[in-house]
């Protein structure tokens, strides 16, 4: 089952967009909607966008063609659609959202507490993007280490050797400084990393 045909994936991101557009407008322009009508209009400008979707380059294609076996003409439709509806229905549904927010606006909360999560998801995606890019050259890279007593040490590790016995791992700080850690105090998350990438 496919969740769109053709550009029906644009319907939930023109009206996310709707959302994002007005929360920055109303944010620089020093909160000229109260907030109790925050999310009602950010959701009737993306119900707008929707709209102007749906009556433009997201309106059903509609063909006749001719039926090689009967000879008789058949009507093809080919609409943009998302979830089964087509823009034109996703607008009619979104219109009728917006006189239900109309009659109970829902909290300004609700879409602050949207866009921290998508922040802290945002920041949680560089890490890991970061990380990403030195598995894959090779390159150390910075990152926060945490021992088995739950300290924490931001640095790079740069190498991993054998010093009086002990199997030990060279840091490197921010600052160009060095330190030599012992693996064996690493917390196992940290000591399967370095395993990953030091064998």
């Amino acid at each position: 089952m496919t969740l769109w045909t053709r550009l029906g994936f644009l319907i939930p991101v023109l009206w996310l967009m709707g959302f994002v557009v007005f929360y920055w407008v109303n944010h620089f322009s020093s909160g000229f909607v109260p907030e109790k009508w925050i999310v009602t209009v950010g959701h009737l400008l993306g119900t707008i966008f929707v709209w102007i979707f749906s009556i433009t380059i997201g309106q059903t294609t509609i063909k006749e063609v001719i039926d090689v076996e009967t000879e008789e003409s058949v009507i093809i439709e080919k609409p943009h659609k998302f979830l089964f509806f087509s823009a034109k229905m996703w607008g009619l549904i979104l219109t009728l959202a917006v006189g239900w927010f109309l009659y109970q606006p829902p909290p300004k909360s609700s879409l602050d507490q949207a866009f921290l999560l998508k922040v802290a998801l945002e920041k949680q995606l560089a890490k890991v993007i970061e990380l990403a890019k030195g598995v894959i050259s090779g390159e150390p890279v910075m990152r926060e280490w945490i021992n088995a007593q739950g300290k924490k040490l931001k640095a790079k590790c740069i190498g991993r050797e054998k010093a009086d016995g002990k199997d030990q791992l060279i840091f490197e700080r921010d600052d160009g400084t060095t330190v030599r850690y012992d693996f064996s105090k690493l917390s196992a998350d940290d000591q399967a990393y370095v395993n990953s990438r030091f064998k």
